[in-house]
């Protein structure tokens, strides 16, 4: 009975592994044609930021402007971002609890960064059509925004704006 019992929790063990790796997987898109440095949900526990600009004010991650972009100040002295720049969001992911860092947000507003062969000046069209080809639905709210699996991206007023949910199973509070 106790080869059964040992045998039965193997295959139970291999099954969730298995599970797993299916859930991650899908969880983990695909890098599309781009030239920006990282894409969302690259692990970069290992990567240093060192060289880059941190932009300050986000609570519970970092952000980094990317290479070549550099903040300004206002008459306050408060950080202001460059009219054209990459911004990347590295949380937790795709859980809070889970403590490895990933790129879970990227706003781009400079149009010479491609993604998926679009830019911010992009028209209607083109958009949709590119977003289609690679498996993304059209949501209805939040102008002109798709979701594919746990991933949204995000088109308005010179920004395209690609996050990553991260769940908060624990509830953890920043």
């Amino acid at each position: 009975m106790k080869k059964r019992t040992g045998i039965a929790v193997v295959i139970l063990f291999l099954l969730c592994a298995v599970c797993g790796v299916i859930l991650f997987a899908n969880r983990t898109p695909h890098r599309p044609d781009t030239n920006l440095e990282f894409w969302i949900c690259d692990n970069v526990d290992d990567f240093d930021f060192s060289g880059y600009q941190p932009r300050f004010g986000l609570m519970g991650g970092r952000e980094y402007y990317g290479t070549g972009y550099s903040p300004g100040t206002d008459e306050n002295g408060q950080q202001t971002d460059p009219e054209h720049c990459v911004i990347y969001t590295v949380t937790a992911y795709p859980d809070y609890s889970s403590g490895k860092s990933h790129v879970t947000g990227i706003a781009v507003t400079d149009p010479a960064v491609t993604v998926w062969g679009l830019t911010t000046e992009s028209s209607h069209a083109e958009i949709e059509a590119v977003m289609q080809n690679n498996g993304y639905e059209r949501q209805t709210t939040g102008g002109i925004t798709y979701r594919k699996g746990n991933i949204t991206v995000r088109f308005a007023d010179g920004v395209i704006t690609i996050r990553a949910e991260v769940s908060n199973i624990f509830g953890i509070v920043f």
